[in-house]
């Protein structure tokens, strides 16, 4: 298994060597469907080379400018405690 970046596919499913996804959202150019990156944990088989580790996912999500805010309290959840979350996804 590997932690990968990927869009849905043409038809908006999810793409089959995805088994856990839908992480990080992130707008892109392409047309809806697809006008999401997304993270999740997929197969080998997957096409998209994997991050290489915990630290490359943390580093991805800070360029991102991702934050993660409880809509209730407000309160700002840590990058590093969300991303942690995320890849513990591979175990």
């Amino acid at each position: 298994m590997k932690m990968i970046k990927y869009t849905l596919n043409a038809d908006g499913t999810i793409p089959d060597y995805v088994l856990d996804g839908g992480y990080l959202a992130v707008a892109n150019a392409n047309p809806s469907p697809q006008d999401l990156d997304l993270v999740g944990v997929a197969t080998d088989e997957a096409p998209q080379t994997g991050y290489a580790n915990e630290a490359a996912l943390l580093a991805y999500a800070e360029e991102k400018n991702l934050e993660f805010k409880n809509p209730i309290t407000e309160e700002i959840t840590p990058l590093e405690t969300v991303i942690s979350l995320i890849w513990s996804k591979l175990s």
